[in-house]
């Protein structure tokens, strides 16, 4: 708030306040505390030390409850809440002005005065009580000592030619021009610093321009099709006396100052509350990504490094075909490819093991190596789909322009909440029934024991670690080719996807129920067992 607005904002506040007792103060926030006044049962005085916000208001009691909803509060507000709570409540207020030539304004209640200073590197709230500062709010420092007034520098009493050489003076210490203008004259304030070059001419025409101040708040456009990231930026919401020079957005005029800067602060602290969610979901999302791509970095270096199946099979069959009964002590053998007549292979060995023993010991390596590889291949798919949905999630949030469209405060809010945020992946069968596929332990948990009821039907493949698999089933009509379909996802999506066929329970999600283990590990009353061939959905079945 510019020293114009302030001065219209406290002419017509005195009349509601002064002379009235302040109860129930309430902090709004880290840098802004709220007031009960006696008399004014559905009106909240508010004193904002906030950088964005910074400015005296009196709101609406259901506006001022909900501009403070949500928002995170320091130990320091706690401790001067306490110290508010034993000096001022019930005390009657005696005067509220603004310290001459600076944007300094000073509550006083009693023995107890409320510091509040919007000028300076940022703004601050103080409690003072007989002359001893005993807490604040706000980002700047202390508000107290008041500064000397300096009735000198007003707007309306400053001479243009000593406004012009202070200007001058204070840019050739090296300061900008709005920093310049500030020093010759505190009470314009940012906004209202930018409409001079600093020079006596377009002071002069400012303060003609002021003189004719009224109420206005310079928004994006017309009230009602705001949305909330063009709120966000700091240009386009403005608590003026006058309309920009330059004419750019449009200006709303209420019928009074307070409702003006009531307005103001409303669209304000919406901008504020959507950019923090934004950065919130951008910072989480930009987490996530980073560590799936870590993830898929690496399970692909693994699947690099693992052996070749193939080909310790084909060393196995020919030392069975051809040095089966070779003694241990041997580091290698040379013997012929069994698949390639004339070609020659060289083998390493155990040399601790005869030749049958290595063929073995090289048959169940193969066995090892394949598993693993069926293993970190569909790690490898789950994680390229993790971050797929995580690259979309943050397009998402780049493209939202309202606080709905972002994630809640306490969505995707950690490894423990994979499941909410992925969600499970979800198809349709020939016949239109949903297939939810969940993607890990916890979204298996998930799956089952939150999103399914209690008569869809569920699957497993058998013996083996995989995703459970819900088929939708509200209506009773799954039928054979379903349940197929469903089971044929299951068996891929488990560590049996390499099997030629793979056994899958199916049973109602009622007869399911948690077992000890950790998620995802379930103990079945009773279930069905359909015997089917693993099958990739993709490409086959329709996603959703």
């Amino acid at each position: 708030m510019d020293a114009v607005t302030l001065d219209r904002t406290l002419a017509e506040l005195r009349p509601v306040l002064v002379g009235r007792h302040l109860s129930s103060p309430r902090l709004a926030g880290a840098d802004a505390v709220a007031f009960e006044v006696s008399g004014s049962r559905d009106r909240r005085l508010r004193l904002d030390a906030g950088r964005a916000t910074a400015g005296v208001y009196w709101l609406a009691r259901g506006s001022a409850r909900s501009l403070s909803e949500g928002a995170a509060v320091s130990g320091r507000a706690r401790q001067l809440l306490l110290l508010l709570k034993k000096h001022v409540t019930g005390v009657r207020v005696v005067a509220i002005e603004r310290v001459a030539g600076e944007r300094v304004v000073v509550l006083r209640a009693g023995q107890a005065s409320l510091a509040l200073r919007l000028s300076g590197s940022a703004p601050a709230l103080s409690l003072v009580v007989d002359g001893s500062s005993l807490g604040r709010l706000g980002e700047g420092p202390e508000a107290w000592p008041l500064p000397p007034e300096s009735p000198e520098r007003e707007w309306e009493r400053l001479d243009p030619a000593a406004f012009e050489a202070a200007v001058g003076a204070a840019q050739a210490d090296g300061r900008s021009l709005v920093r310049a203008v500030l020093a010759a004259c505190p009470g314009l304030g940012p906004r209202l610093a930018r409409e001079t070059d600093g020079r006596a001419g377009s002071f002069v025409v400012l303060r003609e321009r002021l003189r004719q101040a009224a109420p206005g708040v310079l928004v994006p456009g017309p009230e009602g099709t705001w949305h909330d990231d063009e709120l966000a930026d700091a240009g386009s919401v403005v608590l003026t006396p006058v309309p920009p020079a330059g004419g750019n957005g449009t200006v709303l005029q209420p019928r009074s100052w307070l409702e003006a800067g009531a307005l103001f602060l409303e669209a304000r602290r919406r901008g504020l509350e959507f950019d923090r969610r934004r950065r919130a979901a951008l910072a989480d999302a930009c987490r996530r990504i980073r560590r799936l791509e870590q993830l898929e970095a690496n399970l692909t270096q693994d699947l690099a490094a693992l052996a070749d199946e193939d080909l310790l099979r084909r060393q196995a069959e020919a030392l069975l075909a051809f040095a089966r009964h070779g003694e241990s002590g041997r580091e290698s053998v040379e013997v012929q490819d069994p698949y390639e007549p004339g070609r020659r292979l060289t083998i390493p060995l155990d040399p601790r093991l005869g030749g049958l023993a290595n063929a073995e010991r090289m048959f169940g390596k193969a066995r090892r190596v394949e598993r693993a590889r069926h293993q970190v291949d569909l790690r490898l798919r789950e994680t390229r789909s993790e971050l797929a949905v995580a690259r979309e999630r943050e397009a998402h949030v780049l493209d939202a322009r309202d606080r709905d469209q972002l994630p809640g405060p306490g969505d995707d809010a950690g490894e423990g909440r994979e499941a909410a945020s992925a969600g499970p992946r979800h198809y349709l069968t020939g016949r239109g029934l949903s297939v939810l596929v969940g993607r890990n332990a916890r979204e298996n948990h998930h799956l089952t024991f939150r999103m399914a009821r209690p008569e869809d039907l569920w699957l497993h493949a058998r013996d083996v670690p995989g995703s459970h698999v819900v088929v939708r089933d509200d209506e009773g009509r799954a039928g054979a080719d379903d349940l197929r379909e469903a089971a044929e996802v299951a068996a891929f999506f488990s560590e049996a996807r390499r099997e030629s066929l793979v056994d899958v329970h199916v049973t109602r999600r009622k007869h399911v129920k948690p077992a000890k283990g950790g998620p995802g590990r379930v103990f079945v009353a009773h279930s069905e067992t359909l015997r089917v061939p693993p099958r990739d959905p993709e490409g086959r079945l329709r996603r959703r």
